[in-house]
Order: structure tokens, then C-alpha cells, then sequence
């Protein structure tokens, strides 16, 4: 078996990860309200009295200063604030770049031939020149506020390799691929199951250039045989490791259109685009669908800019050990950009997604305990009201509303709210109260079931669904996926099919199954969305995931799939056959879906499971895949059960000796790049009552009102569309009038 690339990226960044968390950060014991600051509050220092008075009105408990900006401002009067874009060139190509324009970039590369010479990244990650300009960047930011005690420090908001997640081939500069030859040279290196660990190498002095024959050493043999299992793997013919160059998009579409590994001239768009992938026929061509020269590059450009958010973050904590260090802006899950959501979260104290394809879900999995924020762009208290809480529930730690321009009013030369500060006033003031407090600070409960996060597959699917683009792919930008990605909708359906009834799942990443954390974390069902790359160490961990007996509960052990999944490899390439098709028979994922238990085998629900996610939003839904998905985990019962027709959201907390239960109409977002909803939810706006059956007996209080609902294992639930229902569980009836305070007694002291 090939060396797994994938295996050693999270042990890739434990030096800098261990360093930089040696020290603890401050405890984040509060929701934080931050007005995103413009210029208007800058120009009138002598009405910050004022401006105080407004932003208590607003609810707002935090501000904003740039990079550069003197805090004096703010920390004159005690007010809390972090520090916003510590690095302002590089890292976000919308500003100071030369393909600001992004749009007109790509308009005239593809009238003028699609030279490769633009795929040479303005600002190379991999440049030592950058990294250090950037690294004193952030220190000197830092050093002029630790003093301070700002609340974070954020890296750089709307960061990407390209621009948001459009497509691109940055980086060919070489520094990058000398760098990734190097890197790469040590994942090929012969009898090796598991790569071993390390860091990007350093650049060495004229790494660009190449080098003289080496002697017949060990490791000049060793290369030699690391360079011929390359070529076995992408099926090229490098004759040394100096000629190695990934494939760049057009280059792999070239492939897939001709069905050569190595075809001559220019790509034939047409037959591309008329290309579709058909897992019963593909095997007879393999060379067609060996995606790993493009796709083990992608992976690289991930790691490179995960590599270079790690090492400023080390930079920061070097002088300030204690504020948290992130990034704002984020994109959806996606083969460009950098967007591995995994890797990223490797390597950041806090992060402000852009919650697009389920990504605040995802970095909620992979981030646990670590502040999670949103941006506010409403001006409607009932919509800004149901998300922010919402997202409170899911483990939100703030938000910054967009901004002081839209919320200020300076038209006196003293400060006023706006319309929209006015809407958004009681939401905000409500989310630093002191219910909400209690649910920011109860330990959130999921159940036992894991949902696969896999880049390889996210890889795999952007090539096979931008075949229907032909030429035009790089128009294909992630303002567009967003609404019409395939995979997005398959992973959105599973998701929402379980919190239909009840459960709340997680994601549990490709690098996390291939350590075994499946069975380490005893988790009872896995599903797999469109999990069309698995490496063989996960195959592995899922069937001994599946073969485990749960001694003692008499339960089964459940794997659910839409079509076959592993039908690629880690890096892309097709399988002769996949590891798990004795379980589940060769189909597309739009074909049916599987769920497999060792104890009774495989059941098999023909259809696409990706209609789920909006067919579930019609006043009479069709709700056939999630009882689908009920039968199939009937041992599995969620730990507080509510009617499937009424699609609820259940999140259930822990808070010492008290259980917290809210439950919310279970919408779907579908947020857009701009962050405007898609609608369609109209369904789920609508107040409804429902029956919640407990696990067991408990004193249940509504905590909007106060109220003792008596000794029960029921509850009536009055369910408003824009805002949560709230109950608290206690295991003694306490007086009403005692309720919060008893509530708080229950907060855990931070360390």
C-alpha cells in the first residue's frame, strides 16, 4: 500500500500546535457583542462618552481596532476590543493584489490563451521573504496591544489561496513546488505504511534551481524508488525528482476528456463536457479517472496555507501567550481556497465561518470548546433573533454586527442608532443575558454518531461535477456552489434527516477515522456523505468500527452511505474495486442509499437522498428518508424524542447537576457567499405545539417564563418559529423565585 499523504497532516503541525498552547488562553467567559468599527468613530474621538451610551443601548459589549490603530481609543475608558486584520497583504487577494478584480483576472487569462504563467501566486505562502515580512507584521500588532488584553487577535478576514473558494491553480511559483517535491519526496518513500513525522521541510539555498547527479547513496536510491512509485501513482514518467509538477485543472481535465494518462494538445471541452462519471463503466478506463496528479496538489495548498496560519498564530503567542489568535470570513468546505475545514482548525484558537454548506456545524465538531462567532448582517429582529440564538445553541461565543456605518447615525454629530441598531438591540441585549448565559456556559450533548468529513472526497466531486462547465470552469465560483454543489445538498439531507429526529451528530474528520477515534469515542452510527475517497486505513477502521460487538447494551453498530463509497483513494485515483463493495453493492450516490449492520446486512433505499433537504421544507413534506434513517437506528433512540413531522431541533445540555433542553424549528439556512438566506423555510414559520418525551422523570421549569411544569418525563412544547423553546431539568424542585440562582450555582468555575 502507497504511503497515506493525509496520515501525517495533523501530526504535521503538533510542533507549532504544542508550542503555541503551552501556555492557556484567557477563559472566554462571556458572549461577546463586537461592532465591526468604521471610520466615522475614529474621526470624532471626543464623543467616545456618547458613542458608550449608544453602543450600551445596543447591547454591545466589544470593539474593534485595526491593525495599526492606537487602542487608546477604547482602552482609555475600559471598553473591551479586538484587533482586527493583522496581515493585510497576502493572505486575502481582495485587497492589495493585482487580481482584485477577480472576475475580469479570469475574463482575460482565458481570451489570452490560459497561460500557466498566471498560475504564479502573487504572494507565495512558501516565500521566506513573505513569511518573515508578515510575521513582523503581526508582531508588531501584537506588541502594541498585549498590554491591552484584547479580547482576540484575527489573523485576516475573508483569507483564501484564491479568492473566497473560486477555482484556481495558485501555487506554481517555485519556491511552492520545490518545497512540495521536497515534502511529497518523503510520502513515497518505500515500505512505508504510515509517512513519517514531520514538518514542511525548510527551503535550502537554490532549491529552485536544479541539482547536480548525486552519488549512488542510500538515499539517492531511496529517492529513485520514491520517484517510481509516483509514477505509478499519478501514472507519469518523471525521470527525477527536479521534473516533478503536479497537473494543473486543464491539464487533468485533458486527461479525463481523452482518456489518456499523458494526451497531447489542447483539451477537447466538448467531450468533457458531455463526461459523466458511471461507477459500472469507469473501471474500464482508469487512466481517465486517476485524479492524484491534481488532487494530491490541492492537498498541498491546503497544508501550505494551514502551515502559514500556524506560524503567524506562533509568532503572536510568542508575545502575548493568552488572546486567541483566528481567523474571520471563512468559506464553505471546498477542493480550492485552502478550505480543508479539518486543517484549519488545527491550527486556529477561534474562527468566525461564514456558515456556507454546513461549515459552523463542521467547525463546531472540530473545534470543541473554542470560541465560534458569527457575522450579523440582519435588520430584522425576528430573523436576527432565531439565527443568533440558534447559533448560540450550536456553541457561539459572539458575534460582530456589521457595522458601526449601518448602525450609527451622525447626522447631529452625536451618535444615534439607526432603524437596524434599534431591531437588533433587544436580540443582542437578550444573548448577554443571563438564560442565555447559562446555555453559553452548560457542556453541549451529541450523540453517538459520527457523519465523515472527507477533502479527498470533496476533491474527487468538484472534478466530477464541474465537467458540465468544459472550458468555463474557472467561472465556477464558490458564490455558485453554494447553491447548486451537489455534495453540499447530499451532506445537508443526512444531516438534517437526523436532526429531524432528534439526534444531534458530529463530524468526525478523514485523518480522526484513520486514527481509530470511531471506536475510541464508542460511536454507534457512522454516515457518509458522498464519501467518494477513503484511504485504506479508514476502510480498515470501519470495518473493525462495524465487527465491534457493544458488550452489554445489545446494540448494532450502523453505517450509513448514499451510492458506494471508496470507489477512489485518498489521492484521488480510482479503485480497481472498492474496499467496503461487499457491503455495499457498486451504485452511484444520486442511484441509493445504504445502511449496513454486521448483524443483518445491508438495506438499500433506492433514490437520491440529496432531494431530502428541500423536499423536507413543504407544508406536507415527504419525510421518507429520515424514517428511513429511524428504522435504521431503532436501537438507537434519541435521547429526548419529538415528532418527525414537525422537523424540531433538540439540543440538549449539561450543567452540573441540571439538564437544559431548547428546541427550535429545524430550518434550513443555506447560507449564500454574501451571507443572505435562500429562503424557503416558509413551511417552518409558523407556531406549532408538540409532545417532548424525556428519558426519564425530571422537575422541568420553562425558563422564558419561570415556571414549574411539575415531576414529568413530558413536555408541552408552544413552539415559536423565531425563537427558541427553553427548559431546564433539575433532579429537586427548587422555589420558582430560586430557579437562576440555583442555575448559576450550577456553572462551572473556569480553570
Amino acid at each position: 500500500m502507497r504511503p497515506w499523504l493525509g496520515l501525517i497532516l495533523a501530526a504535521h503541525f503538533l510542533p507549532a500546535v504544542h508550542q503555541a498552547a503551552s501556555q492557556p488562553l484567557r477563559p472566554w467567559e462571556e458572549y461577546r457583542t463586537i461592532l465591526w468599527m468604521g471610520d466615522s468613530v475614529r474621526r470624532r474621538p471626543d464623543k467616545v462618552p456618547e458613542l458608550l451610551q449608544c453602543l450600551a443601548q445596543l447591547g454591545v459589549n466589544t470593539a474593534m481596532v485595526y491593525d495599526g490603530e492606537d487602542p487608546q481609543l477604547w482602552v482609555g475608558h475600559r471598553f473591551p476590543y479586538y484587533v482586527e486584520n493583522l496581515v493585510n497583504r497576502g493572505l486575502c487577494l481582495k485587497w492589495n493584489s493585482k487580481v482584485r478584480n477577480w472576475e475580469k483576472f479570469i475574463g482575460d487569462w482565458m481570451r489570452t490563451g490560459r497561460p500557466e504563467t498566471a498560475f504564479v501566486r502573487e504572494y507565495c505562502l512558501d516565500d521566506p521573504a513573505w513569511r518573515s515580512w508578515a510575521r513582523q507584521q503581526v508582531q508588531a500588532t501584537v506588541r502594541r496591544n498585549a498590554p491591552h488584553r484584547p479580547v482576540a487577535y484575527n489573523l485576516r478576514d475573508e483569507l483564501s489561496v484564491t479568492i473566497s473558494a473560486n477555482p484556481f491553480d495558485y501555487d506554481f511559483h517555485p519556491l511552492t513546488l520545490a518545497r512540495f517535491r521536497r515534502w511529497f519526496k518523503a510520502q513515497y518513500q518505500p515500505g512505508l505504511e504510515c509517512p513519517p513525522v514531520w514538518p514542511l521541510p525548510p527551503l535550502e539555498p537554490g532549491a529552485n534551481q536544479a541539482k547536480p547527479p548525486q552519488p549512488q547513496t542510500a538515499e539517492a536510491q531511496a529517492d529513485r524508488a520514491a520517484l517510481e512509485a509516483l509514477n505509478a501513482q499519478w501514472e507519469t514518467q518523471f525521470t527525477h525528482w527536479d521534473q516533478v509538477r503536479p497537473f494543473s485543472t486543464d491539464q487533468m481535465k485533458h486527461r479525463m476528456a481523452s482518456g489518456q494518462a499523458l494526451p497531447q494538445g489542447n483539451p477537447d471541452w466538448r467531450a468533457l463536457q458531455q463526461l459523466r462519471f458511471d461507477p459500472a463503466t469507469a473501471r474500464r478506463e482508469p487512466a481517465r479517472w486517476n485524479f492524484a496528479p491534481w488532487c494530491d496538489f490541492r492537498t498541498y495548498m491546503d497544508l501550505a496555507l494551514a502551515d502559514a496560519l500556524a506560524a503567524l498564530r506562533q509568532a503572536a503567542r510568542e508575545l502575548d501567550p493568552q488572546t486567541p489568535v483566528g481567523i474571520e470570513g471563512t468559506q464553505m468546505p471546498h477542493a480550492f481556497g485552502g478550505y480543508d475545514l479539518w486543517r484549519l482548525a488545527q491550527v486556529l484558537d477561534w474562527v468566525e465561518p461564514y456558515d456556507i454548506g454546513n461549515a459552523r456545524e463542521i467547525f463546531g465538531s472540530f473545534m470543541p470548546g473554542k470560541p465560534i462567532l458569527c457575522t450579523v448582517f440582519e435588520k430584522d429582529t425576528r430573523l436576527a433573533r432565531r439565527r443568533l440564538w440558534h447559533l448560540l445553541l450550536e456553541g457561539d461565543r459572539g458575534c460582530i454586527v456589521w457595522w458601526s456605518e449601518d448602525c450609527l447615525d451622525w447626522k447631529n454629530d452625536r451618535p444615534a442608532l439607526t432603524p437596524k441598531a434599534t431591531a437588533l438591540a433587544p436580540v443582542l441585549q437578550e444573548l448577554t443575558g443571563p438564560v442565555a448565559r447559562l446555555f453559553l456556559r452548560a457542556t453541549k450533548q451529541h450523540d453517538p454518531i459520527a457523519i465523515h468529513y472527507s477533502q479527498p472526497s470533496l476533491q474527487v466531486d468538484w472534478l466530477l461535477e464541474s465537467t458540465v462547465d468544459g472550458s468555463t470552469w474557472p467561472r465556477r465560483f464558490s458564490s455558485y456552489e453554494a447553491q447548486h454543489n451537489r455534495m453540499v445538498r447530499v451532506r445537508e439531507a443526512w444531516l438534517k434527516a437526523l436532526q429531524d429526529l432528534g439526534y444531534s451528530p458530529v463530524f468526525v474528520a478523514t485523518e480522526q477515522m484513520a486514527q481509530g477515534e470511531l471506536l475510541k469515542r464508542n460511536f454507534r452510527g457512522l454516515v457518509m456523505p458522498q464519501s467518494l475517497a477513503l484511504s485504506a486505513a479508514e476502510a480498515d477502521q470501519i470495518r473493525a468500527f462495524a465487527a465491534c460487538n457493544l458488550t452489554g447494551h445489545g446494540a448494532k453498530r450502523l453505517v450509513l452511505c448514499d451510492g458506494t463509497p471508496g470507489l477512489f483513494d485518498q489521492h484521488g485515483r480510482l479503485r480497481p474495486r472498492s474496499p467496503l463493495e461487499d457491503w455495499f453493492p457498486l451504485a452511484h450516490s444520486a442511484a441509493c442509499s445504504y445502511g449496513f449492520c454486521a448483524a443483518t446486512g445491508t438495506a438499500t433505499r433506492p433514490g437520491d437522498i440529496a432531494q431530502y433537504a428541500r423536499s423536507r421544507l413543504a407544508a406536507e413534506p415527504d419525510l421518507g428518508w429520515a424514517k428511513w434513517v429511524g428504522q435504521l437506528l431503532a436501537d438507537l433512540s434519541p435521547e429526548v424524542r419529538v415528532p418527525l413531522q414537525t422537523r424540531t431541533r433538540v439540543h440538549r445540555f449539561k450543567l452540573g447537576s441540571a439538564r437544559l433542553l431548547a428546541f427550535e424549528r429545524n430550518i434550513s439556512y443555506r447560507m449564500s457567499e454574501d451571507l443572505a438566506q435562500a429562503g424557503g423555510n416558509q413551511a417552518l414559520e409558523t407556531p406549532i405545539q408538540l409532545e417532548a418525551v424525556l428519558p426519564s422523570s425530571a422537575h422541568v421549569y420553562d425558563l422564558r417564563t419561570g415556571t414549574y411544569l411539575g415531576h414529568t418525563d413530558r413536555i408541552t412544547v408552544r413552539l415559536d418559529p423565531w425563537q427558541p423553546s427553553l427548559f431546564a431539568l433539575l433532579p429537586r424542585q427548587v422555589p420558582a423565585t430560586s430557579l437562576m440562582a440555583f442555575l448559576e450555582k450550577q456553572i462551572p468555575a473556569q480553570p
